[in-house]
């Protein structure tokens, strides 16, 4: 496929995230991830992980449905959903993060060995409408970038506190 976004780019960047989350996360102990959050009413750092790993299994199930039959419509389920049903609240974060690096590993092998024609098979998103696996893939990293940006601005008052000592 001979294009500016391709299968080898997408997959370059689908790579490089559990590295970089992995680094970021580094120093980061159970009670600090719980404890920082992106503002007031925002998500605290398990929370974030946790949303990763369960939209990636989302990702994968998106791939399987355009694998296993012509023009598929993605099955929704809201934030809230997704943190009620796994518990958020109670799960601990290298374990949400060993899941998430799992996930993500399954993903690219499930996308890795696919045709250039197979990257183009389209479903519908029932509210952001029709989309091929190009752009479900595409469309992790971009995720991805969010939330590891989400991740920094968390991680922000305890590296402000660190310099301050």
């Amino acid at each position: 496929m001979n294009r500016l976004i391709n299968p080898a780019k997408a997959l370059r960047t689908l790579r490089k995230t559990p590295a970089i989350l992995a680094a970021l996360l580094q120093g980061v102990t159970q009670e600090e991830a719980v404890a920082l959050r992106d503002g007031d009413d925002g998500w605290n750092v398990v929370f974030i992980v946790c949303h990763m790993r369960d939209v990636e299994a989302i990702f994968t199930q998106r791939v399987r449905s355009l694998l296993a039959g012509p023009n598929p419509t993605f099955a929704v389920m809201s934030n809230e959903e997704l943190m009620r049903r796994r518990n958020y609240a109670t799960a601990d974060l290298r374990q949400a993060l060993a899941e998430y690096e799992l996930a993500r590993r399954e993903f690219i092998a499930l996308v890795e060995p696919l045709t250039d024609e197979q990257w183009l098979l389209a479903g519908l998103h029932p509210s952001q409408g029709p989309a091929t696996l190009m752009d479900v893939a595409i469309n992790a990293g971009l995720h991805d970038v969010d939330h590891l940006e989400q991740i920094v601005r968390c991680l922000e008052p305890a590296a402000a506190d660190e310099s301050a000592a």
